[in-house]
């Protein structure tokens, strides 16, 4: 294979991949705005300078890894590091510097989709667990135990990875930290939205006296009416999706297509330093429609 064809497969797997990144992470950054908006229209304020000054201490790479319900080791780093290095010796003998430099480019790119893959199942699961979990606290509650004490028994009975996210809270609670603000660390950790309603209705019954199993009810209801809402509205999107898929996926494939049956027909436009500023052009032209793509879902 010629350095201009693994370039152009290289690069047009960077976009890709990119791509997918971006549209799997828009509906999380929506729903977390759509609930600060609830939060600052409702007048209410959550405490959570000790959460966002711990949350800071972490960098983005390792909430990533916690999310994905990984710990990061030293031993793990230096495999993947020295595996990129060889494999970026061997491309850059073979294919030359340029198609060497996308090798470590798309090694990240690679383990990134592969930690947000894990992670959004995780939190998928997080999402489908709460509503039980939710209503055996409830019961717990019923029989009038405490609130330490019924999320013990219910995350007793719950399977990774909610159970996981509990005993954290819980073990961080026994060394007495607030409970409230330990749930809302686990929210703003898996940017789940549910949780952050969760620590807010305990500290709602902890400072004013209102019911929690009143909050609570309402919480597994907003969960249930949340997903049909989202479920109904994937239904009517779906065929603006799949048109933007293919509106950013189509130059990509024909030119791949191409460049693997003619690659003498764009060597000359490599092989002229016009030539290859039009394709970098194009490369460029491609990659902002597809975030324009992006954001045009976004907006639906």
């Amino acid at each position: 294979m010629s350095v201009l064809m693994w370039t152009y497969l290289l690069s047009a797997l960077l976009i890709v991949l990119a791509l997918v990144a971006v549209f799997r992470s828009s509906r999380q950054e929506l729903n977390e705005k759509a609930y600060r908006h609830f939060v600052d229209t409702a007048g209410l304020k959550i405490d959570g300078v000790r959460s966002r000054d711990r949350r800071r201490k972490m960098t983005p790479i390792k909430q990533l890894f916690w999310r994905a319900g990984l710990e990061p080791k030293q031993r793990d780093t230096v495999i993947v590091a020295t595996v990129t290095l060889l494999l970026t010796l061997l491309v850059g003998i073979g294919n030359g510097i340029l198609a060497a430099f996308m090798v470590p480019l798309l090694v990240a790119l690679l383990l990134y989709m592969w930690l947000w893959h894990r992670a959004n199942n995780r939190v998928k699961a997080i999402l489908f667990q709460l509503p039980l979990f939710l209503d055996q606290v409830l019961r717990a509650l019923g029989t009038g135990r405490s609130m330490e004490s019924a999320l013990q028994l219910a995350a007793a009975e719950t399977p990774d990875p909610l159970k996981e996210i509990f005993e954290k809270v819980l073990r961080v609670n026994r060394l007495g930290d607030d409970l409230s603000q330990s749930i809302q660390q686990m929210a703003e950790l898996y940017r789940v939205q549910e949780l952050y309603l969760v620590s807010l209705a305990i500290r709602v019954n902890r400072t004013y006296g209102s019911s929690v199993r009143d909050l609570l009810n309402n919480i597994v209801k907003m969960i249930h009416d949340r997903e049909a809402a989202r479920r109904e509205l994937r239904t009517m999107t779906g065929e603006t999706r799949v048109t933007a898929w293919v509106l950013g996926l189509l130059p990509l494939l024909i030119a791949g297509y191409i460049v693997m049956v003619n690659p003498d027909y764009m060597m000359t436009m490599w092989d002229d330093s016009s030539g290859r500023i039009l394709l970098a052009a194009a490369l460029v032209l491609q990659a902002i429609g597809a975030f324009t793509l992006w954001r045009m879902i976004k907006s639906i």
